[in-house]
């Protein structure tokens, strides 16, 4: 499930393995292995991941979100954006 889960974070925030391998330091390799199936999330990954998208860290633990206190998840920011509409603040 947290494969599942970093995947879907790199997707929302439309990264490249080779932009995910800048960021955080783990060969881009590691990345397309992950994404294929190839290999599991180890916790390198998810440390990485957590330190790019640091909102993204409850939900990708747990799988829950806690918007109260800014722990969401991708599909939970993405709706609440086309709540907001385009002239929110």
């Amino acid at each position: 499930m947290i494969r599942e889960r970093i995947i879907a974070i790199w997707e929302y925030m439309d990264l490249s393995a080779a932009k995910l391998e800048k960021l955080t330091a783990i060969d881009r390799n590691n990345w397309y292995h992950l994404r294929n199936g190839r290999r599991r999330a180890n916790e390198d990954d998810i440390e990485a991941i957590i330190k790019i998208a640091p909102h993204f860290a409850f939900w990708l633990t747990t799988g829950q979100i806690a918007p109260e206190i800014g722990q969401v998840s991708p599909e939970f920011e993405e709706a609440d954006a086309h709540l907001q509409g385009p002239h929110a603040g």
